[in-house]
């Protein structure tokens, strides 16, 4: 993670774990689940738009996880940095 540049954001493993991480501009760190809510596919960091995006149905969440647009109705569950 350390290698995060400032808005930028990439899933990682962390324990076996997939996670995604966004770093904003202030160099915080935001890390939540990798795993949609909706069908549990692995999003992708999404630069232009600054969003985590579900390539499976098109779900997509912000950078702390909250739901953007659906089918996805839960949030991407918070992890610790």
């Amino acid at each position: 993670m350390d290698d995060l540049k400032k808005n930028e954001g990439k899933v990682i493993d962390k324990n076996g774990e997939k996670v995604a991480v966004y770093k904003d501009d202030k160099g915080e760190m935001h890390t939540v689940s990798a795993v949609c809510t909706h069908r549990k596919c692995i999003v992708n960091f999404n630069n232009a738009e600054k969003s985590w995006d579900c390539p499976c149905h098109g779900s997509r969440f912000d950078t702390d996880g909250k739901v953007l647009n659906g089918p996805a109705v839960k949030d991407l569950e918070k992890k610790d940095t």
